[in-house]
C-alpha cells in the first residue's frame, strides 16, 4: 500500500484507544485501504479475503466503539489547528438514507415522517483553515429518530436543541484541551438560530456567527425603544460592497455577487420562557444582492465586534466557508466515498464505517482546496514520489518526466483530469469528487511502482 495513505491514516487514527494495538493497526490498515480505494461497501474497499475478515472483525467487535474511533479522528482534525489564530468551524446537518425496506437495521427514520426513509441524521463540524482550506471533521453528533412526536416543533425545539448545544460545547472543549492558542469561530445556518445556542455563545464568550431566521425583538445601542431585528439591521447604515463567489446549486450556474454590507450592534431579546426574557449584546450583519428575483440575502447574528467595513467582511467571508461543509457531505455521500451504499445493520457498526469514510473524505476535500488557495507549493508536501510519478505515467504531460517535482496545483490538476475532469470546459476549479476518482486510478499505479522499487 501507497506510504502517503498510511501517513495519513497513521495521523488520523493513530491516536485511538481501541485497548489492543493490533486493533489500532487494523484500523490504520482499512483507513488506508479506504483512502487509496474509497467506496460505500467494506467489500469494495478490502478485495482479499485476510483483509476483508479482519476489516469485518474490527467494525463487529462489542469491544471497539465507534465513539473510540471518532476521537482519535476529531482531536487529529483539531490537532492540525495548532499553531493558527483563528479557524473557521462550520457546521451543519445532513442524513444518510439507507436501504431498510423490511427494517432489520438498527436505524430510525429520516426524511417526512409519512414517508418510508429509514437512516441516520448527523450534525458535522468541520475544522477550515483562514485561507480556506478544510483541516478535517472536529466533531460529528449522531440522532436516530424511532418516535413520532405529536407536537413537532416542540420536541425539535426541546430535545434536538438541548443535544446541540451540549455536543457544541463538547467541540469547544476539545479546542480548548488540545489547542488553547486557537480560537474557534463557529459558522451555523438557518436551522440554528436557537435561544439556547445564542445564550451559550453570550456566556462562554465563544465566537459564533449564525445566520438569521426568527424576527426576534431587539433595542439599538441608539434607544431604548423596542423593535425588531429584521428591520433594524436593513435600515442599518450602508459600510460598502461586496463580491461573493456563489458555488453552483442545482438548476443555477455558479456566479459573482455584489452585496451592500450592512451592520449594526444590538441587544437582543431572548424568551426564555413565559415570562423570562434575557438581553444579550450581540452584533448583526446584513448582506444582500440588489439584482436578481432569487438574490442572496444574508442576516447575520455573530459576537465577534463589527465596528468597521473590513469587520463586516471577515464575519461574511467566515460565513462563506459553509460552502466546504456541504462539499464534504457532498463528497461524503456521492461524489467521493458513497457511504450510503453500505450494508452494515448494527448502528455502532455503521457508525464506525461512517466516522471512516468521512476521514477520507475530508481528506480529498483537503487536498482539493489546498491546491487553490496554496497551489505553489510542492506537490511533495502533500503526495509521495509514487503517486506523483503515477499520475505523469497515466497522464504524460507535455514536457514533464517521471522524477519530476511539480507545483501542487498541477499534480491536483493531472489527478482531476485523469478521474474525469473537463478542464476549461467546465467553468471552474476540480472538485473533490474527480480528485477524489483521479487518486484512485493514481494510487493502483503507485502501488505497482512501489512494489517494482521496492523487488
Amino acid at each position: 500500500m501507497d506510504t502517503a495513505a498510511r501517513d495519513w491514516a497513521r495521523e488520523e487514527f493513530g491516536g485511538a484507544e481501541l485497548g489492543d494495538r493490533r486493533r489500532v493497526d487494523r484500523l490504520i490498515a482499512v483507513a488506508a485501504r479506504a483512502a487509496v480505494q474509497p467506496a460505500g461497501t467494506v467489500t469494495s474497499v478490502v478485495t482479499t479475503s485476510a483483509e476483508r475478515e479482519g476489516a469485518f472483525r474490527l467494525l463487529e467487535n462489542p469491544s471497539v466503539s465507534s465513539s473510540a474511533i471518532a476521537s482519535a479522528s476529531h482531536a487529529a482534525a483539531v490537532e492540525r489547528c495548532r499553531g493558527q489564530s483563528v479557524v473557521y468551524v462550520p457546521i451543519d446537518g445532513s442524513s444518510l438514507s439507507l436501504r431498510d425496506r423490511k427494517c432489520l437495521r438498527d436505524i430510525g427514520k429520516v426524511g417526512a415522517w409519512s414517508h418510508s426513509g429509514r437512516g441516520l441524521i448527523v450534525t458535522s463540524a468541520l475544522a477550515v483553515s483562514l485561507d480556506g482550506t478544510p483541516l478535517g471533521v472536529c466533531g460529528q453528533q449522531w440522532t436516530t429518530r424511532t418516535e413520532r412526536s405529536k407536537h413537532v416543533h416542540r420536541y425539535r425545539a426541546a430535545e434536538q436543541t438541548l443535544r446541540t448545544v451540549q455536543w457544541i460545547e463538547q467541540v469547544h472543549e476539545r479546542f480548548l484541551r488540545q489547542v488553547p492558542d486557537t480560537e474557534p469561530w463557529y459558522q451555523l445556518d438557518r436551522g440554528f438560530d436557537m435561544w439556547p445556542l445564542l445564550q451559550l455563545a453570550h456566556e462562554r464568550e465563544l465566537c459564533m456567527t449564525v445566520r438569521m431566521n426568527h424576527d426576534r425583538r431587539v433595542r439599538d445601542n441608539q434607544s431604548e425603544d423596542k423593535k425588531y431585528l429584521f428591520s433594524c439591521t436593513d435600515n442599518a447604515p450602508l459600510l460598502g460592497r461586496h463580491h461573493v463567489e456563489v458555488p453552483a446549486r442545482r438548476g443555477r450556474p455558479a456566479r459573482t455577487a455584489t452585496l451592500e454590507v450592512r451592520a449594526r450592534k444590538v441587544s437582543i431579546e431572548l424568551i426564555l420562557g413565559k415570562r423570562k426574557r434575557q438581553h444579550v449584546p450581540m452584533y448583526v450583519v446584513s448582506a444582500r444582492e440588489t439584482i436578481g428575483e432569487k438574490s442572496l440575502h444574508w442576516r447575520l447574528i455573530t459576537t465577534v465586534p463589527v465596528e468597521s467595513f473590513q469587520d463586516a467582511l471577515a464575519v461574511i467571508n467566515g460565513y462563506t466557508t459553509r460552502w466546504r461543509i456541504e462539499e464534504l457531505h457532498r463528497a461524503w455521500k456521492r461524489g467521493v466515498c458513497h457511504v450510503e451504499d453500505t450494508q452494515l445493520r448494527g448502528r455502532d457498526t455503521i457508525l464506525k464505517w461512517a466516522t471512516i469514510l468521512a476521514a477520507v473524505a475530508a481528506r480529498a476535500t483537503h487536498l482539493t482546496y489546498l491546491a487553490r488557495e496554496k497551489p505553489d507549493i510542492p506537490a511533495t508536501e502533500e503526495l509521495s514520489r509514487f503517486e506523483i510519478d503515477a499520475a505523469i505515467a497515466l497522464l504524460k504531460p507535455r514536457g514533464i518526466k517521471l522524477g519530476a517535482t511539480p507545483t501542487l496545483v498541477q499534480a491536483v490538476g493531472w489527478i482531476a483530469e485523469i478521474g474525469g475532469f473537463a478542464g476549461k470546459y467546465s467553468g471552474k476549479p476540480p472538485g473533490p469528487t474527480v480528485v477524489a476518482r483521479g487518486l484512485e486510478r493514481v494510487e493502483i499505479l503507485a502501488e505497482g511502482l512501489k512494489n517494482m522499487n521496492e523487488m
